[in-house]
């Protein structure tokens, strides 16, 4: 079996653009699979996250403007930029972080919703199953008595 040609980073990254609108957070195993059911191929997973990490990646802040120092000699300027590169590392982390455990969260409500509505069931179809094994040895009495008459 031949193998799928290599989709260009440039499609992957575009699918990336586009999912990002549809998903609060956008994770590989989505883009891969809306890959394998657009192109028939989920491309590599190393690729994958790579590229993905690439496109969701915080900006970098511009650079500030020149340095100043005070008479202490210390760069008030540059501890500033450093210390708001770290608020906004801090604040990036923190919006995915509170995303991923959204999505955690929903994933169990959704699960627990499904064990509910099977322990639900879970009565009526022991209720049914005693029914037919009562029917069975009914049947199998039945094929005894028809049996006994034959002979």
């Amino acid at each position: 079996m031949a193998r799928p040609p290599r989709l260009p980073d440039t499609a992957i990254l575009e699918l990336i653009r586009e999912l990002r609108g549809q998903y609060a957070v956008l994770t590989g195993t989505q883009v891969r699979n809306e890959l394998r059911r657009r192109h028939g191929t989920p491309c590599g997973v190393a690729r994958v996250y790579r590229l993905l990490h690439a496109a969701t990646a915080p900006v970098a802040a511009p650079s500030p403007p020149a340095p100043t120092t005070n008479p202490n000699g210390s760069n008030l300027n540059t501890e500033l930029a450093a210390a708001l590169e770290r608020a906004r590392l801090a604040e990036y982390r923190e919006e995915h972080h509170q995303a991923r455990w959204a999505s955690e969260i929903h994933t169990l409500r959704e699960q627990v919703r499904t064990l509910r509505d099977a322990a639900h069931r879970l009565p009526l179809l022991e209720a049914e199953l005693q029914d037919r094994s009562r029917l069975l040895a009914a049947a199998y009495r039945r094929i005894a008595d028809l049996e006994s008459q034959l002979r």
